[in-house]
């Protein structure tokens, strides 16, 4: 394979990639982490700095039969890991020198960690106004750094600038990015038994819905489980295409702090509402003040992780609140990115407003 045969979107119509496997099979790998299910992922396990395995603790301040999934100990600190290290791994396959990503931060972060790790080359285009601790991660793990005005931007730049021996990995797009997300519903599996009633997860783009979403549409053709867990897509104001599909345009300022949720139009729009509805799950909308006080209360709970994360929380309280899940349903929160990217904005947001 080489990289000038590299597809990232349709060449008839545009739009995006699947990747159905014939006769899939699933044998537990000695190994720990994502290649554990390697048997159930198309691609060779060329690099990888430890992506998965990562805790599933009891969230006993939620109360009983509820999980936190600690996605946020990933190598590089998000479950965007996942998706690189297969991602990377294909990209290798083709023997590319080099690849060019669009990202708000913790995509570009994985992919520059990933790509040094492989000894190739990764140019990173991010808004301009990502969080600075992100922009710097990126730039230290050797990655070229561009700057774009917006995050759309961003995209429209990232794929004109595609060279020779170059190839656009942008995770909104890439089929072997969901097949490294995925893996996180073979995960869950291996360590609680069974699928759990419903699982509550960020959604900016879809990548780990519509990841989740295969994994256990997968798991279920092979008869390892009786039905898909209830899928509950979290989407912050402003950035809530998946939730104005299912229920309607609001009015509402952009976030200001979720920032890994600020996508405005997924090209898989219609397979994260099939996800959705197939599942009977739903989408949930939270506003800031919402965040900052699930944000709050997690960090209190010993759990640094970043505001995008905390939106499953307040998800959950809203679901409890109006009977969508019940207090007998087994539940699994994803916590998807790190706080500690995040000091200065913790430092705005939550302690300056701790009594004293």
């Amino acid at each position: 394979m080489e990289a000038n045969s590299w597809l990232w979107r349709c060449p008839r119509c545009g739009g995006p990639l699947d990747i159905v496997i014939d006769g899939l099979r699933l044998t537990l790998s000695e190994r720990r982490g994502l290649w554990r299910f390697a048997s159930a992922i198309p691609a060779k396990p060329l690099v990888s700095l430890g992506e998965g395995s990562t805790p599933l603790v009891e969230a006993k301040f939620l109360g009983d039969n509820v999980y936190l999934k600690l996605e946020y100990l990933n190598p590089t600190g998000s479950f965007k890991d996942r998706g690189s290290a297969v991602a990377v791994s294909k990209a290798l396959e083709f023997g590319v020198k080099a690849v060019v990503e669009d990202s708000s931060g913790n995509t570009g972060i994985s992919i520059s960690a990933y790509a040094s790790a492989a000894g190739i080359r990764a140019r990173i285009y991010v808004p301009k106004d990502a969080p600075e601790g992100k922009k710097s991660l990126i730039r230290a793990l050797g990655a070229d750094l561009v700057e774009a005005p917006t995050r759309a931007d961003a995209y429209r730049m990232a794929v004109e600038s595609v060279g020779e021996n170059e190839v656009y990995i942008g995770h909104l797009w890439n089929p072997w990015f969901l097949q490294g997300t995925k893996t996180l519903a073979y995960e869950l599996l291996d360590q609680m038994g069974h699928a759990p009633d419903a699982v509550i997860v960020p959604v900016a783009s879809g990548t780990l819905l519509l990841g989740l979403y295969i994994g256990f549409g997968e798991l279920l053709s092979m008869g390892l489980i009786k039905r898909i867990p209830k899928l509950f897509a979290v989407q912050a104001q402003g950035y809530a295409r998946l939730y104005e599909e299912l229920h309607g345009t609001y009015k509402a300022e952009p976030t200001k702090i979720a920032d890994a949720l600020r996508v405005s139009d997924p090209p898989r729009l219609s397979q994260m509402v099939n996800a959705v509805k197939s599942s009977n799950g739903d989408a949930v909308l939270v506003t800031d003040d919402e965040i900052v006080r699930a944000w709050r209360q997690a960090l209190k709970g010993g759990f640094i992780i970043e505001p995008s994360s905390a939106t499953v929380i307040s998800a959950f309280w809203k679901l409890i609140d109006n009977k969508q899940i019940s207090k007998d349903d087994e539940v699994v929160l994803i916590l998807t990115g790190s706080g500690l990217k995040y000091i200065d904005i913790i430092g705005k947001y939550i302690v300056e407003n701790i009594p004293r």
